[in-house]
């Protein structure tokens, strides 16, 4: 009898872990926005660019599973962080040009999109759905603009901080639809310039001139979105192959890969949190005169 008991008790411990396993993957972890803290250290940081705040989101799908209860809660989690700057890594809607959006929710989402305040800036590349077609890439581009966010895809600017220092902001289109001009795009980057990129897909990093590139930020992988240990994700997606998750040293440059907000094909997350990347920027300008040394990344 004591063995029966035990053995139902086993059984009923398996299947409640099992339930709390299923709950954590369909309805916790999908709608959970994570917020993650990087610190970036260089002496090609401009001094009147110290602390400065950049958060990095990507990969909405909206109008798939996220809807607009679902991004209020990114939209307040950057407004939450008090950004400087805004970079948005591309994939608004879900499936635009079979999903196409009423006019009632891309109303919401430009609203929604207006809301996110950043005193110096917001920009945007647009990513492999954006691109499905003409009227899709018309319809985000139009969305994103007025939102607020300037596109800078295949474009290289400079951001200052009320004075005449600056640093390099470059966005190159995805690889994936898109027709990345790197050699164009980085003609105007100087070796003495602390330089980010905003590309949709990571694998693009690959093309391009190292030794021009400090953080170089993509999204479109998702992290994997369901993610084993030892094993990997169970999908890989086109120009997200060689690197689909996580930071990587390439050189002197960093590649960084969000796992974005948003899901596709599966409203299912494991070990793969939905997020927000906030890069706070350290130079070493001033920070040689204090006595705590700070990593390049945390």
């Amino acid at each position: 009898m004591k063995k029966i008991l035990k053995l139902l008790l086993l059984f009923l411990s398996l299947c409640l872990a099992g339930l709390m396993f299923y709950i954590h993957l369909t309805k916790i972890a999908p709608r959970s926005i994570q917020v993650r803290q990087e610190m970036i250290r260089s002496d090609e940081i401009p001094a009147e660019m110290n602390d400065i705040r950049i958060v990095f989101f990507s990969d909405v799908h909206y109008n798939g599973f996220v809807n607009e209860e679902r991004f209020q809660i990114v939209v307040e989690a950057i407004n939450n962080q008090r950004p400087d700057i805004v970079l948005f890594g591309g994939d608004l809607f879900d499936h635009p040009s079979n999903l196409v959006p009423s006019e009632e929710i891309q109303q919401q989402i430009l609203a929604q999109l207006k809301e996110i305040e950043a005193p110096l800036g917001k920009f945007a590349v647009l990513g492999n759905h954006d691109l499905e077609s003409e009227t899709t890439q018309e319809l985000v581009s139009q969305i994103l603009t007025d939102g607020d966010f300037e596109i800078i895809t295949n474009k290289t600017i400079r951001l200052r901080n009320r004075s005449g220092a600056s640093i390099v902001l470059a966005g190159l289109d995805s690889e994936l639809l898109g027709n990345p001009e790197i050699e164009n795009t980085f003609a105007s980057i100087q070796s003495t310039d602390f330089s980010i990129i905003l590309c949709h897909t990571p694998d693009t990093i690959l093309n391009c001139p190292l030794s021009q590139i400090d953080l170089f930020l993509a999204g479109h992988s998702h992290g994997g979105q369901i993610y084993f240990p030892f094993v990997g994700s169970l999908v890989k997606v086109p120009y997200a192959e060689v690197y689909y998750r996580g930071k990587h040293q390439l050189d002197n440059a960093i590649l960084d890969i969000t796992n974005g907000t948003g899901t596709t094909r599966m409203d299912l997350r494991f070990l793969a949190e939905a997020e927000i990347v906030v890069y706070t920027l350290r130079s070493t300008k001033i920070d040689e005169s204090s006595s705590s040394a700070l990593p390049i990344t945390e």
